[in-house]
């Protein structure tokens, strides 16, 4: 609204020129909004509307000073590229002062409105946009945290739905998912606790966050075991399908706490007859129309669900009583302002660094594609610098995915845009028109760049030809440019130091590799012991390192000249450490307190997590051999326990307890091999 304010109040006025400048220096002080407390967020803004206002100014002045206007665009996208090493301020400012002056350039070339008062315009709509969000951004509530705290149990409900029709066995991608957003709700929490926060509001959530902790393990624990018994399929269906929406309702609760409080939906029913389907396939082992390791499966489930169910219910109870909470306003302190360190720029700035070779690069093609615009005088040229800012990225898969999405959604707005310049000719109706576009890009912005493109681009057009309508023709133009800038940007990124993500592939999968092999060693330590802290460290170290392979891998597919088997190979590696972690993740869930006493236990854990590469065929024949005895434990214990129930049905005896706490340890022991033994006969390129 503060960046749309600007034209409905110049049209208003009569001049719809003036509003559109106007409009133009809030929306690119916009850009600059990085949240905090109002005196520091205000004070940020105030600045950038002033350099904005400068840099469009200065671009006014220099268009036909093609040297000196060259000059300047190269300082500022290099600044912008080097942010971080340079100053807290440039890293906020971003590309913000390059976008102006290039606009600034654009706008003297249409020759529509004096310099001076056109930069004072902008200033002005930059200022406005500063006091706006000053006066009118109320302190962010808990409500936000609570929707973020929501994630991981919609997260599970996802997956509790997948499981119940079958869909899902491993729950590798759905538990991933749920990790995920577990570790994001974690961090705000944390964030809750820090400068500004509540540290009783903090408090409060924590027990919410090991509720979903609790639920997203125990999810991938019942993914573990695998498809129900035929004999219970019907009834474990039922159960599961309430348990995902009983943990719905719990994140709906979180996301919407003012709505009204719907019936909880009922699980105790169903988990009631799959209570009984499962006594009936206890039955029959005993008659002997079934094998008891059926039995023993569906029994497991049923334990799973029982302690899902649990978990959601006490979920469900916090839910409630936080509601009363979710309007309660946060204070965030301020945020860490970089100095200039002329030590750490100087190390920056080395041929070495990624960020000074990224800086070099997007300053030569976006210089050069000004350069080629000038010489050509080519019509909105300018466009198609701005299409290098946006695009470029320091990895070249990440290049082309941006690429992409600029083309696709420029292409899409920009002929939305030269429909409604064609059609609507009344500059009123027109900055309507635009208010409404504004108020949805920046709505849809943080979901998908490609959907901010989409309606980012006709808000750029809009905003230059809304003193002007009916000039569709500039769309069209602008188009082509954007199309130029982003093919540049492709080419250059290729051409000039490029960053390939496939060079560092083997070593993020190796990575990952160690990472996880060191949370499989801590997990196997703890195993019939007392819980070790550093176990849980672990954990959230190959969960971050796996998760920067499987970005690093998606990337590299997209980068041309890379060798498909190496990328194959390592796919296919991600794959089985992510199905590795799932598995480990549902181990945790289990009671592993009498795990000490499963016979080969101590060989497994001797061998599953070795990672030198010479020694690990030796590695997994020992892992076999222990994995073979445990099997035959269990073998063992299966037949014990079907001799002895026709007389002890219902008796909890030893060998009952037994096959219950050994079972789920042997058989996720188990289902690990497989993928221990993928992975030893990996060969990674820095290893070769």
């Amino acid at each position: 609204m503060a960046v749309g304010f600007p034209l409905l109040a110049g049209v208003a006025a009569g001049d719809s020129e003036a509003g559109a400048l106007a409009c133009l220096g809030a929306y690119v002080a916009a850009f600059t909004n990085k949240g905090g407390p109002r005196r520091q967020r205000t004070t940020g803004l105030v600045v950038a509307g002033a350099v904005n206002a400068l840099a469009f100014g200065v671009g006014e002045l220099v268009t036909g000073l093609f040297p000196l206007a060259l000059a300047l665009l190269a300082v500022l996208v290099f600044l912008a590229a080097m942010g971080p090493a340079v100053h807290g301020t440039v890293t906020r400012l971003g590309t913000m002062p390059a976008t102006a002056l290039l606009a600034g350039a654009g706008q003297s070339a249409s020759g529509t409105s004096g310099a001076s008062r056109a930069a004072l315009l902008v200033l002005a709509g930059g200022l406005w946009y500063a006091a706006a969000t000053g006066l009118l951004t109320p302190a962010p509530r808990l409500r936000g945290v609570l929707a973020t705290a929501a994630r991981p149990y919609l997260e599970v409900s996802r997956h509790l739905a997948r499981l119940a029709v079958g869909s899902d066995e491993t729950g590798a991608g759905h538990g991933h998912a749920s990790v995920t957003a577990l570790r994001r709700a974690e961090q705000a929490v944390r964030d809750l606790r820090g400068p500004g926060g509540d540290e009783q509001l903090a408090h409060t959530l924590e027990p919410l966050l090991r509720q979903a902790s609790a639920l997203v393990d125990l999810t991938a624990a019942l993914a573990a075991t695998g498809a129900p018994p035929r004999a219970v399929i019907g009834a474990f269906t039922t159960a599961t399908e309430a348990l995902a929406e009983r943990s719905a309702t719990v994140a709906g609760l979180l996301t919407h706490p003012r709505r009204a409080v719907a019936p909880p939906p009922g699980s105790a029913d169903s988990m009631t007859a799959f209570v009984l389907a499962c006594d009936d396939l206890r039955s029959d082992a005993t008659t002997g129309r079934g094998p008891y390791a059926e039995a023993a499966r569906a029994g497991r489930q049923r334990r799973l669900l029982d302690r899902i169910r649990a978990a959601a219910d006490t979920a469900h109870r916090q839910a409630l009583a936080l509601r009363h909470a979710a309007p309660a306003r946060l204070h965030p302190g301020p945020a860490r302002q970089d100095r200039f360190d002329a030590a750490r720029l100087r190390t920056a700035m080395t041929p070495g660094s990624s960020t000074f070779r990224h800086a070099l690069r997007v300053t030569a093609v976006c210089t050069a594609v000004f350069t080629l615009v000038w010489a050509a005088r080519l019509p909105h040229g300018e466009w198609a610098s701005l299409a290098v800012l946006r695009v470029l990225r320091p990895q070249y898969g990440a290049t082309v995915e941006r690429a992409g999405q600029r083309i696709t959604g420029t292409v899409i707005g920009g002929t939305c845009a030269a429909l409604l310049i064609a059609g609507v000719e009344e500059p009123a109706v027109l900055a309507v028109v635009l208010f409404v576009v504004i108020s949805a890009g920046f709505a849809l912005r943080p979901v998908n760049y490609a959907f901010w493109v989409v309606f980012g681009t006709p808000l750029v057009l809009l905003i230059g030809d809304v003193a002007q309508p009916g000039d569709w023709g500039s769309a069209l133009e602008r188009i082509a440019m954007t199309v130029l800038g982003s093919t540049a940007a492709l080419v250059g990124g290729y051409l000039l130091w490029p960053d390939w993500e496939h060079d560092r592939l083997g070593a993020r999968a190796a990575e990952a590799t160690r990472a996880v092999a060191s949370y499989l060693g801590a997990v196997v330590e703890e195993l019939g012991r007392s819980r070790d802290p550093s176990a849980d460290q672990a954990r959230r170290r190959a969960e971050g390192v796996l998760a920067e392979a499987e970005t690093s891998l998606r990337r590299a597919r997209r980068e041309p000249a890379h060798d498909p088997a190496a990328v194959a190979e390592v796919s296919a590696a991600v794959e089985t450490l992510a199905t590795l972690m799932a598995r480990l993740t549902a181990l945790t869930a289990h009671d592993t307190r009498r795990a000490a006493l499963v016979p080969g236990l101590d060989d497994y854990r001797v061998h599953a997590p070795a990672a030198r590469p010479e020694e690990r065929a030796g590695h997994v024949a020992a892992l076999t051999d222990a994995l073979d005895v445990m099997r035959l434990h269990l073998d063992r214990l299966h037949a014990q326990r079907t001799r002895e129930l026709p007389a002890h049905r219902q008796e909890d005896t030893p060998v009952r307890r037994t096959i219950r706490e050994h079972g789920p340890v042997i058989e996720l022991l188990t289902a690990m091999q497989p993928c221990i033994e993928r992975l030893s006969r990996v060969r990674y390129r820095q290893e070769s």
